[in-house]
């Protein structure tokens, strides 16, 4: 019976050891690799972080009124870098080439459109330009801008 009893508690206490060194080793390797990510995440710069570097859209101008609804949104910046292009809830993503030129055909709505140019480096910063353009299949031509006018003198 003592024998029994001997067997039994050397047993347990061996699962029981075998049991904490689990836990203890699943502990250390989880806390080593939520450090390893927060020295990964403290080194990478915030994407939201502008840096000085330089975007020029040579198109769309901004503040235009146009029939058509596609434009072509071009321009340079940084050479070899991302290019965004928001239009609404739109986007259309290219690069820039080896000289920083890119180019891209976006699609419009009717009405007031905001584009919205933005730029990421490799690493994460960005630089952004916001144009706007209208859509609208009516014209303002010489005759109906001074027949508006003979009716606002006339009232």
């Amino acid at each position: 019976m003592k024998k029994e009893i001997i067997i039994a508690i050397l047993i347990g206490l061996s699962l029981g050891l075998f049991i904490t060194y689990g836990v203890y080793q699943a502990k250390t390797g989880i806390t080593n690799k939520t450090g390893q990510d927060q020295k990964t995440l403290a080194l990478t710069p915030a994407p939201d972080q502008e840096f000085s570097g330089e975007l020029v859209l040579n198109s769309p101008e901004d503040e235009i009124i146009q029939t058509e609804a596609t434009t072509s949104v071009s321009g340079t910046t940084l050479s070899n870098s991302f290019v965004v292009v928001f239009v609404g809830n739109n986007e259309t993503i290219t690069s820039s080439d080896e000289s920083g030129n890119f180019s891209v055909e976006v699609e419009l709505e009717d009405g007031v459109n905001i584009i919205s140019v933005v730029v990421l480096d490799e690493n994460g910063r960005s630089i952004s330009i916001k144009r706007t353009l209208i859509v609208s299949e009516d014209t303002l031509t010489q005759d109906s801008t001074e027949s508006a006018e003979e009716e606002a003198t006339e009232n």
